[in-house]
């Protein structure tokens, strides 16, 4: 009687160890994934900071008339430049040669990495 008892005592041990790290794991796995959620958080705020930040310099360029995008450009006027060089009908004077415009556009600039306040969100995998 006494070895079915020991195994008894035994199997309640193995299906306690078993249910505490069950719990164990399922506490860790909330832990990371409530980190994982804070960290996409702060992603998507830095995202958003930046297409705000690009935005306003677009915004700058199209205000103070160094945009090389056209479709903000004036319309046309009723005035033909081929006809009208110039005020008063004479060709504006030569100055420097316009510089080339470039056909691809530029690649944009990578935003600074975010400063955490907190390191503790490096996952290691």
């Amino acid at each position: 009687m006494s070895d079915i008892a020991g195994m008894k005592a035994e199997l309640d041990a193995l299906v306690r160890e078993q249910a505490d790290r069950r719990a164990l794991r399922e506490q860790q796995g909330e832990e990371i994934k409530a980190r994982s959620q804070e960290y996409m958080t702060k992603q998507v705020q830095a995202a958003e900071r930046y297409v705000q930040h690009i935005r306003e310099v677009a915004q700058r360029k199209t205000k103070s008339g160094w945009s090389t995008d056209r479709s903000h450009a004036e319309p046309a006027s009723a005035f033909d430049a081929e006809e009208y060089p110039g005020p008063g009908g004479f060709a504006p004077p030569p100055g420097p040669a316009p510089r080339p415009v470039r056909d691809e556009p530029r690649p944009a600039r990578r935003p600074r990495a975010a400063v955490e306040e907190d390191e503790d969100f490096n996952n290691p995998w």
